[in-house]
């Protein structure tokens, strides 16, 4: 009796096992980590192209890119990013020739970035674009572009940038902040309505010779927090029709945390804050916090502000900033106690306290 039962048992599992072994539907497919020959782009556009979620695509050495952006287009699921990670040293992009609007196009939802130098060479517009959502870049430089070195917009939420470096960007001679969220109004990708790009944190990250604002953000965007990050701009003139300042903002609910603006040679301030009423008929801007931030070596003055709400922490540093704390005609700043300070959280990516 008890042989029987044990055969009818082995039976039945064998039955199960074939079945999960060879009746599965063929179009299955597991995460997976590839790596992607030093070089070789095409190798990498294929991989992007038939990504799984989960999967992680392993870059290395430098690859030299003539023939376009390098853009996703699959999605990866929470808790199941698809990584583009830069193992080693890392891995260097060289753009030998145009990408058009981006040299990176971040189109999909759920993505990583970790390790990667983005060379623009003057050749591209922007660094890297990203219209999409939830997703980490860490690690990652942008250089050398035309315009904006990281250009977030499109609605795009849930966001951590974590040390990166915008660096020499401008190279049109015009146009070229180093971060930027969402777009002027009349820019917007999704007209009428506003680009609510926002729940998006910058941590540790640097603009360096930027041609214009450090970081930009537009009207219509909201929840972005700055936190340990520089702004320097190497003594130089920043390109004043477009923007010269550290950071300049229009969006609403901005938290500035432990970051410091310096060698601004141009009229630029530190912290600019402009509230307007957009073509959607909205005003936007509003409730902006700096916290323990610096300014030094600056021709303007460390503030602007026609917000009335803004908040200055007391633990604030102000050194050779010729033009004062703020510019003449800006709105009252009400200075705050450090101890009354509360970081702003989300549940999403970027939305964890950092000080």
């Amino acid at each position: 009796m008890f042989a029987k039962t044990y055969a009818a048992l082995a039976l039945a599992f064998f039955v199960c096992f074939a079945i999960l072994a060879f009746g599965a539907p063929a179009h299955t497919a597991w995460a997976a980590t590839k790596t992607v020959p030093s070089g070789d782009v095409a190798a990498l556009r294929s991989y992007l192209a038939g990504a799984q979620p989960g999967d992680i695509l392993e870059v290395s050495g430098t690859y030299a890119v003539s023939d376009g952006t390098i853009a996703t287009s699959v999605n990866g699921s929470a808790g199941k990013y698809i990584t583009i990670r830069g193992t080693g040293s890392g891995a260097v992009f060289n753009f030998t020739e145009t990408a058009g609007n981006a040299a990176f196009h971040i189109k999909n939802n759920y993505y990583k970035l970790e390790n990667v130098t983005i060379n623009s060479n003057s050749k591209s517009n922007k660094g890297i674009l990203i219209e999409a959502s939830h997703g980490y870049l860490t690690k990652v430089t942008v250089k050398h572009t035309l315009g904006e070195a990281f250009k977030i917009r499109k609605n795009s939420q849930y966001w951590l940038l974590e040390d990166c470096t915008a660096e020499s960007t401008g190279q049109s001679g015009k146009f070229g902040e180093g971060y930027y969220v969402g777009d002027a109004d009349q820019n917007w990708q999704t007209k009428p309505d506003a680009d609510r790009s926002g729940y998006i944190t910058f941590l540790n990250c640097k603009a360096i010779l930027t041609k214009n604002d450090g970081f930009d953000f537009k009207e219509g965007t909201h929840h972005i927090k700055v936190i340990g990050s520089t702004v320097d701009f190497k003594n130089t003139v920043p390109e004043s029709t477009v923007g010269n300042n550290g950071l300049f903002i229009r969006a609403n609910n901005v938290q500035v945390i432990g970051t410091t603006v310096k060698n601004n040679a141009g009229t630029g301030q530190a912290f600019r804050a402009n509230k307007i009423t957009a073509s959607d008929g909205v005003s936007y801007g509003s409730n902006l916090e700096l916290k323990a931030v610096t300014a030094s070596n600056l021709g303007g003055a460390m503030i602007h502000t026609n917000f009335g709400s803004t908040k200055l922490y007391s633990d604030y540093t102000m050194t050779g900033v010729a033009g004062g704390l703020k510019t003449s005609g800006s709105a009252t700043i009400t200075t705050v106690s450090p101890s009354a300070f509360t970081e702003m959280t989300w549940n999403g990516e970027g939305g964890d306290t950092y000080q």
